[in-house]
């Protein structure tokens, strides 16, 4: 009997041993299942997340790049628009090694009495004679409204001026930021804290006029003018500009473009410097003057290149060899008036920082004669304006330039408001014969640094 209850028991404790064991593995089971639920959940989401974060990022791809391709469509548009602008204004034309101009002129412009004594003035201050004495006591003002200018760009960012292009003088100078005469504070003032390219010089620099010496202190930056870019550009920074010389100017400064040997501070030039840097390739530059009447675009001051085409047609230049270098000085063979002989060979300079002809006293006397005009102890020779006068041709090189003798006349306003016409040739003592704007404006003119020589080009255009 107890063997019996014994294995009883032992078969219900190998029962339960067994319910359990089953049980355990039932929940283990669930357990894993649960498990991979859960996982699946997670990389469900995480998958989620993970393809969200990219489709985002897609997005954001594809917004800059369109913003990029707006952005660039814009500075297209904008670039498109200020060529049309700048060629609109100002025609002008950069190729790889030359460089196009504009010249602005000052429209209608007549001078008056004033005006031509002081420009006399000027010139005589700057070669060192002088004209006959005038009569009375006439105050000298506007000297420098010498009809013709062009635009240049100083520093960075670029800092706009309005210069007179000067074959007469060879420094650059614009008024300085702590000039406080009148003449300074009427025009744009050089700021060089605002350029990121400004070097210190400090050395004093000074130019004597007629009514005093412009005065200053040298500086380097970067010169731009008609789309080329010199770098380290020394010029002047004008502390003082007294008198009334460039008070009433319609320029700020002055482009220089003669020698080196005649700079003040013995100063490299722009050109000088152009040539040595390779910004062009071909070290000359020509100048072509037009306009009159109401025309307010005046030709074109080209660098590194003589093709005048535009404004000489099919005329091919006649050269002459610079004689002094300094000025741009050579040989004039002869003058006539007509058919009269009134000079033979006198030393000639192009200046295109005046508007006059200047001939020394025994050459003046001679084409008054001719022409017939009334001459005055002021060194002028006054006229009708209806007065006919007959060609001038100068000799240069064996061949005639000739200028038609109604463009021989300039019209003048008295102070008492009277319009007359005198000679475009005024008196003074000796040699050198200034040939200025009245002379040049009928003929491209080219200085050509790599061979010291010049070349004239009739024009084609009505001046």
């Amino acid at each position: 009997m107890r063997c019996r209850i014994l294995v009883l028991c032992a078969f219900i404790c190998l029962f339960v041993i067994l319910a359990e064991a089953r049980q355990r593995k039932v929940n283990h089971s669930a357990d894993r299942r649960s498990l991979a639920v859960r996982s699946g959940h997670r990389n469900q989401r995480s998958g989620a997340r993970h393809g969200a974060r990219l489709a985002a990022r897609s997005r954001n791809q594809r917004k800059r790049r369109l913003n990029a391709a707006k952005r660039s469509r814009r500075r297209r548009n904008l670039a498109r628009k200020s060529n049309r602008k700048i060629k609109a204004k100002t025609e002008s034309v950069v190729g790889s090694s030359y460089a196009t101009l504009p010249l602005d002129f000052q429209q209608n412009f007549v001078r008056t009495t004033d005006n031509l004594r002081s420009e006399k003035a000027f010139l005589a201050n700057r070669y060192g004679f002088s004209f006959a004495k005038t009569s009375g006591t006439a105050t000298l003002k506007n000297t420098a409204n010498m009809e013709y200018t062009c635009k240049m760009n100083i520093g960075t960012p670029k800092q706009k001026f309005t210069v007179l292009p000067d074959t007469g003088s060879s420094n650059i100078w614009v008024p300085g930021p702590h000039c406080r005469s009148k003449a300074c504070k009427k025009h744009k003032q050089y700021h060089p804290a605002k350029s990121s390219t400004y070097v210190k010089n400090g050395k004093s620099f000074a130019i004597t006029y007629g009514s005093g010496s412009v005065a200053g202190v040298l500086a380097k930056d970067t010169v731009r003018i008609a789309g080329l870019a010199v770098t380290n550009q020394t010029f002047a920074m004008t502390t003082k500009e007294p008198g009334t010389t460039f008070v009433t100017s319609n320029f700020d400064g002055i482009l220089g473009l003669g020698y080196r040997s005649i700079a003040v501070d013995n100063v490299k030039t722009l050109v000088e410097n152009m040539c040595s840097e390779d910004v062009i390739t071909s070290c000359k530059f020509a100048i072509c003057m037009k306009g009159g009447g109401s025309s307010a675009r005046g030709g074109a001051l080209i660098f590194g290149s003589s093709n005048t085409s535009a404004y000489s047609g099919s005329h091919s230049y006649t050269y002459t060899p610079v004689t002094k270098k300094g000025y741009w000085q050579f040989t004039l063979q002869d003058i006539y008036v007509g058919g009269t002989k009134v000079s033979g060979s006198v030393q000639a300079i192009v200046d295109s920082g005046t508007s006059l002809i200047t001939a020394p006293t025994a050459i003046y006397k001679k084409i008054n004669k001719v022409i017939g005009c009334s001459a005055t102890s002021s060194g002028e020779c006054w006229m009708k304006c209806s007065k006919k006068i007959p060609d001038f041709a100068f000799v240069i090189a064996g061949k005639k330039f000739v200028v038609k003798g109604n463009k021989m006349k300039l019209k003048v306003r008295t102070n008492r408001g009277k319009t007359v016409c005198i000679s475009a040739v005024s008196e003074v003592p000796d040699e050198p014969v200034i040939l200025g704007d009245a002379f040049i404006r009928h003929f491209c003119t080219e200085f050509d640094l790599a061979n010291n020589r010049i070349g004239f080009a009739a024009t084609t255009y009505a001046t």
